[in-house]
């Protein structure tokens, strides 16, 4: 028989705030949380601020990633990093990182890349498009991780989750993480939406 692994939260986190940390902060002293990204935004990278949310994760023992910079990652001492799907790219970041790092792609909705990403050692591969998901994108996003988990043992994650029911959904095809959409820090109580999400997610077992 196959063992059952709850599927687990991933949260991106954009720019630095001291609402978001605030809330950040909130949500990891409540709720399981696997990873955290630290998502590029306008502002310049802030080198403190990532050593200040690694250390936050890790007090937790969430992963800290960063997105696409692997020198970047080094410096602050990030687990690893997440980085669109490009093998030259892949095979560039890790080189630099090594093979204990982290290395999560976000294929969006390619199989071929899933597929190549994949049996080059990416430790995770991400489903979804960056912006929110809607209509046929999510029907796409669900039939990629239903035939991902059927198929694949490399770990999938369910990205730009902006739903409860969405994150249920997904996580009963197969999902073994839901990386919540950013626009989870504009909720009025970000901390009781993941809250009730991770507890969701707790009772949702998929096959392992």
């Amino acid at each position: 028989m196959m063992a059952e692994a709850a599927c687990r939260l991933y949260l991106v986190v954009p720019s630095p705030s001291a609402t978001i940390e605030g809330s950040l902060s909130q949500v990891l002293a409540a709720t399981e949380i696997a990873c955290v990204l630290h998502v590029e935004g306008k502002t310049k990278r802030d080198e403190a601020w990532d050593v200040h949310l690694r250390e936050l994760a890790h007090q937790h023992e969430a992963a800290f990633l960063v997105e696409a910079d692997a020198e970047h990652a080094k410096r602050v001492g990030a687990d690893g990093v997440h980085i669109p799907a490009d093998v030259p790219l892949y095979r560039r970041t890790r080189d630099q990182l090594g093979e204990r790092a982290i290395v999560g792609v976000g294929c969006r909705r390619s199989r071929h890349d899933a597929m190549v990403l994949g049996e080059l050692g990416a430790d995770y591969i991400a489903f979804g498009p960056d912006d929110a998901p809607g209509g046929h994108e999510t029907e796409d996003r669900a039939a990629l991780i239903a035939w991902w988990a059927e198929t694949v043992e490399v770990p999938c994650v369910a990205w730009g989750v902006e739903t409860l029911a969405e994150a249920e959904r997904l996580a009963r095809l197969g999902a073994d993480f839901v990386a919540l959409s950013p626009s989870v820090w504009q909720a009025a109580e970000p901390a009781r939406v993941v809250g009730e999400i991770g507890a969701s997610l707790r009772r949702v077992r998929t096959a392992a």
